[in-house]
């Protein structure tokens, strides 16, 4: 299940850059395009670990997808705050870049809640005793 969720976050994060450049990158700052080369990368990173079957994956996993549900909402969903908003409603986003946002979010609260199942079939169990 982490395997499937790490490539379905990479992919969703690549449709939202896609997303961007379609919508056109005039309008954001440099650090939206920086959390967003960094979320990117991450996914990456993630995919790699998995792929290797690294110790790490798992808790990887969970860092990046439940602080990329939060990130995502706090620059997309929620009203503009600081140089880290890009918010939808505000910009009147279409229904497109709606959905795409909404397919990321969810792949990345995939991926965390796939690194915390990895995390508990990994973890010891207690001896009887």
């Amino acid at each position: 299940m982490l395997r499937s969720a790490a490539f379905a976050y990479l992919a969703a994060n690549l449709l939202h850059t896609a997303d961007h450049f379609r919508q056109g990158l005039d309008g954001l700052t440099t650090e939206i395009l920086l959390g967003g080369t960094a979320l990117t990368l991450g996914a990456v990173l993630v995919l790699v670990l998995v792929l290797r079957d690294s110790p790490q994956a798992p808790l990887f996993a969970v860092v990046l997808g439940f602080s990329a549900v939060a990130g995502i909402a706090a620059s997309h969903i929620a009203p503009h705050w600081s140089a880290l908003s890009d918010s939808y409603p505000q910009i009147g986003a279409d229904a497109l870049s709606w959905i795409v946002v909404l397919i990321e979010m969810s792949a990345a609260l995939w991926l965390g809640i796939s690194g915390l199942r990895a995390l508990r079939l990994r973890a010891p169990t207690p001896r009887a005793g």
